[in-house]
């Protein structure tokens, strides 16, 4: 499952900078896939039933179909958009927008016990049934499908715009950027609002309000950035493209 961190839905001018050695790289993607998969696996253990003739009756189709989606949108992550960005140290910190935005990585900490907690609601706790319709739980499926194919696409664009210094240099206003400003943010969002739906928990509400907080409270210190590196040029992309929903925000 992707780790909800908001990263920057675009890049900035990244200066020419020596490629780090190739075993730091290695050893981030390693440990960046292994907790990904980590992840999936635990929480499948806590989809487990410890008692009964039927432990896997919380893996069902909603269940199990989240998983495989957010499983698959992680892998990519780490695959296209993780390995582009750590092309130099200069590159790493404009990708995750550590210059800007530090508390990214707190962000990280605080949502991902939050995540573990909707997933014990579904399979054990039940704290609001009346939550879990199977409407409401294709609803939520079909919207986390959206988001994790968008954070694909959103991600291989990042990956070439991250390739080089040449790339990397330019305003992106094409693929997904061509309808809106923070595409992945959006397919975060996206991901997120999809969570309580699946697993028909009242506990991924709260979640996806932080989710969507900490997403706002990014884009109001990245886009001064992007406007620092790329001046009127990204005033006039601004003026003709939303934030995360075209025609609304």
């Amino acid at each position: 499952m992707p780790t909800a961190i908001p990263q920057p839905s675009r890049s900035g001018a990244v200066p020419r900078t020596t490629p780090t050695p190739s075993w730091p790289d290695t050893a981030i993607l390693v440990t960046a896939t292994l907790l990904t998969l980590l992840s999936i696996v635990f929480m499948l253990v806590l989809l487990r039933q410890r008692d009964g003739a039927h432990p896997w009756a919380r893996l069902d189709v909603y269940s199990g179909g989240f998983l495989v989606v957010a499983g698959v949108a992680g892998i990519v992550q780490i695959t296209t958009f993780l390995r582009s960005a750590l092309r130099s140290t200069a590159g790493a910190g404009e990708a995750f927008g550590l210059s800007y935005d530090p508390g990214v990585v707190l962000f990280g900490l605080i949502t991902e016990p939050l995540k573990f907690a909707v997933v014990l609601d579904y399979a054990h706790w039940h704290l609001l049934p009346a939550l879990e319709h199977p409407a409401l739980q294709t609803l939520g499926l079909i919207v986390a499908t959206l988001g994790s194919a968008g954070l694909i696409w959103t991600d291989r664009w990042l990956s070439r715009h991250f390739a080089s210094d040449a790339a990397a240099g330019q305003l992106m206003t094409d693929g997904p950027y061509r309808f809106v400003r923070h595409p992945r943010y959006a397919s975060i969002l996206l991901i997120g609002l999809g969570s309580p739906l699946v697993f028909a928990s009242i506990l991924g509400w709260p979640l996806a309000l932080v989710l969507l907080v900490a997403i706002r409270h990014r884009i109001e210190r990245e886009e001064p950035h992007l406007r620092q590196l790329f001046g009127s040029a990204y005033d006039a992309y601004a003026r003709r493209t939303a934030r995360l929903l075209p025609g609304i925000y």
